[in-house]
């Protein structure tokens, strides 16, 4: 059996990390399989801000074992799958413990999923793997997705878990020729790009129009409908308040949410993909780049204004979040 456990975070960074335990070479951003192997290929590439691609069409004469390692302790982003698998049996085992065995001779399905979670999946030998999945990383989702968006996104993958919806008729097409794209020709990493955006584009604009999706055994998810949802919107608000001066007491918010301190902790970092005190610590630090871009304040302005006592914290703290310091930020205005 071929293993491979990774810790996803770039697919570009993925397939290199794959095709170094396989020993084979990457021509191009493509990893062609030799015969004693299987036959085929992985390819990947990058899509704007962040976000990246990988086109899967090939199979394996041993069993394939991947095991995604999921991070709780750092931000979690979205990876979105659309497979169309061949196999005579597919397993998958998730972070909480519980198989899904999945029998059929070709799966037609999407799949939402968070890289916050471990997930194990098994392909046995000779399946076909057909598959097109774009990662979306934690920094895209915060600034390009509406946080109330971004939220029900992560509510329904924690939902999805052992359910994927079908690939929609639509979808196909673009699929079809992302698989049968030319890889010789000119053109080929654009076409690639554009059918991946096209394909990102219908799932996000049909998951919007859609208030409840019916789920396995005719259960039914409502999107934004649960309790606990609406409290934490009422405690993204107070964090996201650029009048706030310091980070509430957690006793203060749960009172807010009419949760307890763990259960609030809990859900805040399951639906957001990450805890109260980070969350509220990337907000200020985004309210002061914006300030400094302006050219109206000074650094110590800057940090007193956004709660920081301390410009030497205020420092550090920024260039762990943006990778420069805040006087290079003013400098370059």
């Amino acid at each position: 059996m071929i293993k491979y456990a990774y810790l996803l975070t770039d697919f570009t960074r993925w397939l290199n990390q794959f095709s170094r335990q396989l020993q084979i070479p990457l021509k191009n951003g493509i990893l062609s399989l030799p015969r004693e192997l299987g036959e085929g290929t992985l390819e990947t590439l990058r899509l704007p801000d962040g976000v990246s691609c990988l086109v899967l069409n090939f199979s394996l004469s041993d069993d394939l074992q991947l095991l995604s390692e999921g991070s709780p302790s750092s931000p979690a982003g979205l990876t979105l799958f659309f497979n169309q698998v061949k196999t005579s049996e597919l397993y998958v085992v998730r972070d909480n413990g519980s198989p899904v065995s999945e029998k059929s001779s070709q799966r037609g399905t999407i799949l939402l999923s968070s890289t916050g979670h471990q997930q194990e999946t098994i392909f046995p030998r000779n399946s076909r793997i057909k598959a097109v999945g774009l990662h979306f990383p934690p920094s895209f989702l915060r600034y390009h997705v509406r946080k109330d968006i971004l939220a029900d996104l992560f509510q329904y993958a924690e939902q999805q878990t052992g359910y994927s919806e079908p690939i929609p008729f639509e979808c196909r097409q673009f699929l079809e020729d992302i698989f049968n794209a030319d890889p010789t020709s000119p053109l080929h990493h654009l076409l690639l790009q554009n059918r991946a955006l096209q394909l990102t584009e219908k799932f996000l604009s049909s998951f919007l129009s859609r208030s409840t999706v019916i789920m396995s055994e005719g259960k039914t998810w409502a999107k934004g409908r649960e309790k606990d949802l609406e409290a934490l919107k009422s405690i993204v608000r107070i964090l996201s308040d650029n009048q706030l001066s310091k980070f509430p007491s957690i006793e203060a918010l749960s009172k807010t949410a009419m949760m307890s301190s763990t259960k609030l902790k809990s859900r805040f970092k399951q639906i957001y993909g990450m805890k109260l005190y980070e969350f509220y610590n990337r907000h200020r630090l985004e309210q002061a780049k914006e300030m400094l871009k302006t050219g109206n304040y000074s650094v110590k302005q800057v940090g007193v204004n956004i709660g920081f006592s301390n410009l030497s914290n205020f420092a550090k703290a920024f260039k762990k979040e943006f990778g420069v310091l805040p006087k290079e930020v003013l400098k370059n205005k």
